[in-house]
């Protein structure tokens, strides 16, 4: 799996820096489409009774905590942080459909949304996470030590899509289709998503002004849109100095 993860992280690397940069990404992308592995990888989420993600398939699954998050700060973890932003461009629209496809068959994007709403009015701030996701530790763990976030303390309420089982699932298909974001973890403040570790919503400057554009195929209708546009995710807000004030509006 890490052997997948280079190879494909190096074709979105040259697809960047030549002029067949546009065929390189789309041979990328028909390949990961039509893959048998994914196609696989796919059955067994929709037939599982709980959340599947990338690294189930790896050996920080059963790793310390301490290991996984010195893994996502370390320079593979960035490697896998870059494909990950690269693939959601890419591939959120695809991405979106198989996850709410393993949702099940008796999803229902309305009632679904109604019930991610009255999760999200249960604290100020929530944090949607994966058991085994470095960059969920990571996030709990800088909203413990800087902010005194603690899970459960009438502020944050931290949850874990796998500990739900099948209602996990659609709730992370709930998430999907009110930001666009397919990974974890997934931070909402004042119900608002900010994205997750470390990505967000980050307007193009370049773009027409009546052209919303955040780096995402997939746009929310207006209804049930849940994101925060301008934020570039965790992360970057704590390294500006942002995150506090909007913790502190959301909690106080």
């Amino acid at each position: 799996m890490y052997r997948f993860f280079f190879i494909v992280y190096s074709y979105f690397t040259i697809a960047t820096t030549t002029v067949s940069g546009w065929s390189v990404q789309n041979a990328i992308v028909n390949y990961i489409k039509t893959s048998t592995l994914f196609n696989e990888l796919h059955e067994q989420h929709v037939a599982s009774n709980q959340v599947q993600h990338m690294m189930k398939s790896t050996p920080l699954v059963n790793a310390p905590d301490k290991d996984k998050i010195q893994f996502a700060n370390g320079p593979v973890g960035k490697i896998i942080s870059d494909i990950m932003a690269s693939e959601q461009a890419l591939l959120g629209d695809w991405k979106i459909e198989k996850i709410v496809e393993a949702a099940g068959n008796d999803f229902n994007e309305q009632e679904g949304h109604e019930y991610l709403m009255q999760v999200l009015n249960e604290a100020p701030v929530t944090l949607f996470s994966f058991v085994d996701c470095p960059w969920c530790l990571l996030a709990k763990q800088l909203l413990e030590e800087e902010y005194q976030l603690i899970n459960g303390d009438g502020r944050l309420q931290v949850i874990e899509l796998e500990d739900m089982g099948r209602e996990g699932k659609r709730i992370r298909a709930s998430i999907a289709l009110s930001t666009g974001r397919t990974s974890m973890p997934a931070l909402f403040i004042g119900s608002k998503s900010i994205g997750g570790y470390t990505d967000g919503f980050v307007l193009n400057s370049d773009t027409d002004n009546n052209k919303e554009e955040s780096g995402f195929q997939y746009i929310p209708p207006k209804e049930r849109d849940l994101r925060c546009v301008e934020s570039p995710g965790l992360a970057i807000l704590h390294e500006r100095k942002e995150l506090a004030a909007l913790l502190s509006g959301a909690t106080e």
